[in-house]
């Protein structure tokens, strides 16, 4: 019995230490990988993975092919701070540049903080970027603005604003492509 109890508790401490062998050459290669991307990126290899995914989505949700034809031109874009709040929210001024009657607009923005780092602005995918919408009636060659509560509280700057959908009262629809 002491027999097996002993190989029992030897083959326990060799497959311990070889766990624990693994785990250290783990912690010890994800250190070597931080270390390079730290001196050539001068950050964590996983901050800077972050900060490539964050440029990609940011790259295909900016991307406004087809803005030229929209029925609605941005005229204003700014973020504002409320009188009961300290946080900020986005005032966009837009015309009806159509010659139809419009029944809502949607819209996306972005923006940045004081630093030009791509500010919160309620969008949880990608930073820096939100959107909003209003369903009131703009008629033709007329003027119209909006605040929308993002609550930001680093928002600085809004860079661009745009209309991404516009719904007309005959029934038609416009869509940036």
């Amino acid at each position: 019995m002491n027999h097996k109890l002993f190989i029992f508790l030897y083959t326990l401490v060799i497959l311990t230490s070889c766990e624990q062998t693994s785990r250290q050459s783990q912690a010890e290669h994800q250190a070597e990988v931080d270390s390079f991307s730290r001196s050539k990126y001068g950050e964590s290899a996983a901050e800077h993975v972050k900060k490539m995914v964050d440029s990609d989505i940011a790259n295909v949700l900016i991307d406004t092919v087809g803005l030229y034809k929209a029925p609605v031109k941005i005229t204003k874009a700014k973020m504002v701070t409320q009188e009961y709040s300290t946080f900020r929210s986005v005032y966009l001024r837009y015309k009806n540049v159509s010659g139809k009657t419009i029944a809502g607009i949607k819209f996306m923005w972005f923006g940045t903080n004081a630093f030009n780092e791509p500010a919160d602005l309620g969008n949880y995918v990608a930073k820096g970027f939100g959107s909003g919408f209003t369903d009131d009636e703009l008629k033709a060659g007329r003027s119209s603005d909006g605040t929308w509560n993002v609550l930001s509280s680093d928002g600085k700057k809004i860079k661009l604003a745009w209309p991404t959908e516009v719904s007309f009262t005959d029934g038609s629809v416009w869509k940036i492509k």
